[in-house]
């Protein structure tokens, strides 16, 4: 697994709960990245926006997929993808050897539910922690 969260040092997050406990999670990275799951944090401010829009493009594929909504997430009715990586960090999950991302945080599922990038890392490393106890490397 591959993890690439896109992030603006220069913008301000929005206060929205998609944000929510965002600045635990380059610790969060951190711990993942001791133990074998690579990652790269990728500074949004120094991406033109063609490159940045590409970006949301590739998050776009996971959420048709798994039917999940990130437009709301990222943007507005009429500008989709607006505060992708800027306002609203994104992180985008590659399964090995893949070029494009199996998943993307945050992100809707249904009307009310939303997963963050904090809640989808937490998870990760309590899976970890359960499937390799003190076996878990690193």
């Amino acid at each position: 697994m591959k993890l690439k969260l896109y992030w603006s040092t220069k913008h301000k997050l929005i206060d929205v709960p998609f944000n929510k406990q965002f600045y635990e999670v380059t610790n969060l990275l951190q711990q993942l990245k001791k133990k074998g799951i690579s990652s790269e944090v990728i500074d949004t401010d120094s991406l033109s926006d063609d490159a940045l829009y590409t970006a949301y493009q590739s998050a776009v594929v996971p959420s048709v997929h798994q039917k999940f909504g990130i437009r709301r997430v990222f943007g507005t009715r009429r500008r989709s993808g607006c505060y992708f990586g800027r306002e609203v960090p994104a992180l985008l999950v590659y399964e090995e050897g893949e070029p494009y991302p199996g998943d993307v945080y945050p992100h809707e599922e249904g009307q009310v539910r939303v997963r963050t990038i904090y809640e989808f890392l937490q998870g990760e490393i309590t899976r970890l922690l359960a499937d390799f106890g003190a076996n878990w490397p690193g």
